[in-house]
């Protein structure tokens, strides 16, 4: 059975926020710099129990779940951030949780979801990858939790758009990292009920930057194996069920190099005391890149934080201080 467009409505997203309340962290808004007063604001789901935003979407889905559905246990795919969140989410239930990676996997991440109690399988990025496109992991006996194609886990997302405008009514731009694309449309559909002149870009690395493709050939574009830091957001394709919620909710989508993502990284760390992974810090850095593109006050989402400890261990001798920015 194809897997359907996951349109969420602001009524989902409103319940979203009742049920996963005092479950999740209800996380800050905080300037960008000392330097800049109200221009540029950062929504730091880096603080989430897991360190990234996906435990939204996995315990708005996962605390429906039947007895039968926590019985069987649950099972994901996952470069390391849904795992976890899973992983969590399983636990809080009692339940048992399977999580395919790719072999390439943050040994940061694959630790902490084995300690949470996860069962790890890791297969090659590309059959993770194919993995989202069909029901494979719905035929394995388990609960699959889709890291962003269920409806009830891009509304869980979508409960930082609500944060965001409660936080800052008039923001006119908000930057969102995309791998498959949950977190950005779950932001961009709750955002655009409310106010829908509010402006929502993408961003993706450049080692794996399918969306900008698909945005201008209107077409699932497939760009082989990720070549990136930026684990989080190391997508080889556009899954068309994403794409028309893509295309109909965002301005445009930028690309960012790892070392604009490395230079964002720590820009977050002098400047707002923030570790941020590179996924979460591509927001920042392509708010940086294309400044001059965005209508002010703009909102980077750090979407996570779960860094490799040798790659922030790199970040820690300082650059020269910055003077301020114009």
């Amino acid at each position: 059975m194809p897997i359907q467009v996951p349109r969420i409505t602001l009524r989902e997203v409103k319940e979203a926020r009742e049920r996963v309340n005092g479950i999740i962290t209800r996380t800050p808004l905080v300037p960008a710099s000392r330097f800049e007063q109200g221009r540029t604001h950062l929504k730091l789901e880096c603080l989430q129990p897991t360190g990234s935003f996906k435990v939204r979407g996995a315990w708005n889905r996962m605390s429906r779940s039947s007895a039968d559905e926590v019985r069987r246990g649950f099972v994901t795919v996952s470069a390391g951030n849904h795992g976890q969140a899973v992983a969590w989410c399983a636990r809080r239930l009692g339940a048992t949780c399977t999580v395919y990676v790719p072999d390439d996997a943050v040994q940061r991440k694959v630790d902490s979801m084995q300690s949470m109690g996860a069962t790890l399988v890791r297969r090659p990025h590309q059959e993770i990858m194919q993995s989202m496109t069909d029901d494979r992991m719905s035929s394995l006996g388990m609960t699959f939790i889709h890291p962003f194609a269920d409806p009830r886990v891009v509304a869980g997302q979508g409960t930082i758009g609500l944060e965001i405008l409660d936080d800052l009514p008039d923001v006119a731009s908000v930057v969102v990292p995309v791998g498959g694309g949950g977190l950005v449309s779950g932001i961009a559909q709750a955002i655009k009920s409310l106010k829908p002149t509010t402006k929502i870009y993408g961003v993706q690395a450049e080692g794996a930057a399918p969306l900008p493709k698909s945005l201008r050939s209107g077409r699932s574009e497939d760009v082989g194996d990720p070549k990136t830091i930026a684990d989080g957001i190391g997508a080889t394709m556009t899954y068309d069920y994403m794409l028309p919620l893509l295309r109909e909710n965002l301005e445009s989508a930028f690309t960012v190099s790892d070392e604009e993502m490395l230079r964002a990284m720590r820009e977050l760390m002098y400047e707002s005391h923030v570790f941020a992974e590179p996924a979460g810090a591509a927001s920042l850095a392509a708010a940086r890149k294309h400044a001059a593109e965005l209508e002010e006050p703009v909102v980077c989402v750090v979407s996570g934080g779960n860094a490799d400890p040798g790659l922030v261990a790199g970040l820690l001798t300082p650059e020269k201080p910055s003077q301020g920015r114009a």
